[in-house]
């Protein structure tokens, strides 16, 4: 068993700057750009019984944008049609025309109780991926930032209970197996009669490992 221990945290003085006078606001205005669709972003609306702060601030404020923290040029968005579409961006220039890398095998539209599709990119070739409906997606893009070779494959799915959205996930490569562990949000109902709002945050941590191949 491991046992806890004390640190201590020391200035390392070079690091310090003597003649930082503090940060500035620009004033310069903020690049916008307009582009029009062939379907809508798949928003989510929330329902009457999703009243409360958790469900606000986890699916009410939710960013339909998904920044690529690997290929920074690059955005995802998921549409009505259930497409992942992608968006390259630079900076002063007019944005290219967005691109279908993949589809959701399911209907989205066919789903009444189904949160915001979810999307984070665990590694420069790893994609995980919600549905919105309770499914668990682990996707291999190869190389995203190469259009020409980019190729999304779905190597994991499964139904997972109630609808969640991903908050985090990561790649761990070890000499025998790989794992990706993913971190999903629910707001859940609570079962018992307490003071409150009657919901309560529930995080899950799920890992998906696979043994490499020629080992036992």
């Amino acid at each position: 068993m491991e046992v806890a221990a004390n640190c201590s945290l020391r200035v390392k003085r070079p690091l310090l700057d003597p003649r930082f006078e503090g940060y500035k606001l620009s004033l310069e205005p903020l690049p916008c750009y307009q582009l029009e669709l062939d379907a809508a972003v798949a928003e989510v609306k929330l329902r009457d019984d999703q009243y409360t702060l958790e469900h606000m601030h986890a699916f009410g404020m939710y960013n339909y944008l998904h920044c690529d923290s690997w290929y920074q040029d690059s955005v995802y968005y998921i549409d009505n049609l259930g497409r992942i579409m992608n968006l390259t961006v630079m900076l002063d220039t007019a944005l290219g025309k967005p691109r279908e890398v993949f589809r959701l095998p399911t209907d989205l539209t066919a789903y009444d109780n189904r949160l915001c599709a979810s999307i984070h990119f665990t590694s420069s070739t790893w994609v995980t991926l919600s549905d919105g409906t309770g499914r668990l997606y682990i996707i291999g893009t190869d190389e995203r930032g190469n259009s020409a070779s980019e190729k999304w494959e779905i190597m994991f799915n499964e139904e997972l209970g109630n609808p969640f959205i991903i908050i985090h996930s990561i790649s761990l490569l070890k000499a025998e197996e790989h794992s990706v562990a993913t971190l999903l949000l629910r707001i859940e109902k609570e079962d018992l009669d307490r003071k409150g709002s009657g919901f309560f945050v529930s995080l899950e941590w799920v890992t998906i490992s696979k043994k490499n191949k020629g080992k036992t």
